[in-house]
């Protein structure tokens, strides 16, 4: 039987190496998939900054099965850098990862102890695909055009006078 430090080990592994079959056998709770190492990073870390998008979706699954409405605080953990599981994808332009992340929670606007956001990380590296889907994000938050107030009141049952 694993001790719970080996069994951590095992699942960072896994995740590092994107073993999602070792990942599944090993049958961690979902804690461990943002449990911090000795290093101070976590399975979802490794996982992220390798691309692993299998083993993120599944984890992040897991998570949110486990977390529920902790699921954003779980997605943003950070290192003892500051860098967060979105951080490691965005330096590594994996946008498969990013949007598995971005979609669970992960807040793009986290900077790290440099002061440094994913997406600076993305733009730094040149990752133009991963900037332009944070972009895009960023945009969606915003109303698509302006809201008329006289429309909207009619629209809303109100008559004009």
């Amino acid at each position: 039987m694993a001790t719970n430090n080996e069994l951590l080990d095992d699942v960072i592994f896994a995740a590092r190496s994107g073993d999602l079959d070792d990942l599944k056998n090993a049958n961690p709770i979902a804690d461990y998939f943002v449990t911090k190492n000795d290093m101070g990073n976590t399975a979802l870390h490794m996982a992220s900054a390798n691309g692993h998008e299998e083993v993120v979706a599944w984890m992040v699954e897991k998570l949110a099965e486990s977390k529920g409405d902790q699921l954003k605080a779980a997605v943003n953990v950070q290192n003892e850098e500051g860098n967060t599981p979105l951080h490691w994808g965005a330096l590594n332009g994996h946008l498969a990862v990013v949007e598995i992340l971005v979609k669970n929670g992960a807040d793009c606007k986290i900077k790290n102890k440099m002061g440094k956001t994913p997406i600076y990380e993305a733009q730094q590296r040149t990752h133009e695909k991963v900037a332009e889907f944070f972009l895009a994000t960023m945009i969606d938050e915003e109303p698509d055009e302006p809201v008329d107030e006289d429309e909207q009141f009619v629209e809303n049952g109100y008559q004009k006078q």
